[in-house]
């Protein structure tokens, strides 16, 4: 095997063998009191969903209680991993959502919380070092739905609030305009760069 092809089979195992020590370092070194909780965590829920049922005929929506299960593991899972993208948002807003129309009955607008998952991927990418321009580009349109559905569904200003659609083409105008404008920029400062090669050292005869 090829120096070439044993860096990049070692470069492609690195985060499958960082992954597996750190679950290992997790199996060493986790308390007692965490371990019986992982062990013993679907029982728990399952004792809890009967209690709500037997004891306050909570039946419905005792069952959310069961995303405790998933919930936990991942979260658990993220920290142990110290991941960010690990983190089980998108349960963690089904439940929210779920408890809102479940026990209060409120079914819209809440159902708008669920922007909340691509807005905190995104975030997420934008920490890590994402491109922002293509991220705005992806959370303009997204907030400007999110705005026009506020003012509709809590003022009942549907009109005008749909007004707020034109920040969409004001923001992609902008965006090209200053684009334009650093091309103009970056061209400038080459043409300087060309014209100093050009003119050679300057010689200094007594």
């Amino acid at each position: 095997m090829s120096d070439d092809k044993f860096y990049v089979k070692f470069k492609k195992a690195r985060p499958i063998k960082k992954f597996v020590d750190e679950h290992n370092y997790a199996k060493t070194h986790t308390p007692l009191a965490i371990m019986m909780l992982n062990d013993t965590l679907p029982f728990l829920t399952i004792i809890a969903f009967l209690l709500l049922g037997f004891l306050g005929n909570w039946w419905h929506p005792g069952w959310l209680v069961f995303f405790a299960i998933p919930i936990y593991y991942m979260l658990r899972s993220a920290i142990v991993h110290k991941s960010a993208e690990m983190v089980p948002i998108v349960p963690i807003v089904t439940v929210v959502y779920l408890c809102l129309g479940c026990i209060w009955g409120m079914w819209h607008p809440y159902w708008a919380i669920f922007v909340a998952i691509p807005l905190y991927y995104m975030i997420i990418a934008a920490i890590k070092g994402a491109n922002w321009s293509r991220i705005f580009d992806i959370i303009v349109p997204l907030v400007a739905v999110g705005i026009f559905l506020a003012l509709g569904f809590t003022l009942n200003a549907w009109h005008p609030g749909w007004m707020v659609f034109f920040l969409i083409p004001l923001y992609y105008t902008l965006r090209s305009t200053v684009r334009r404008y650093q091309g103009i920029i970056d061209d400038k400062d080459d043409d300087d760069d060309t014209d100093d090669d050009d003119n050679g050292p300057e010689y200094i005869i007594k």
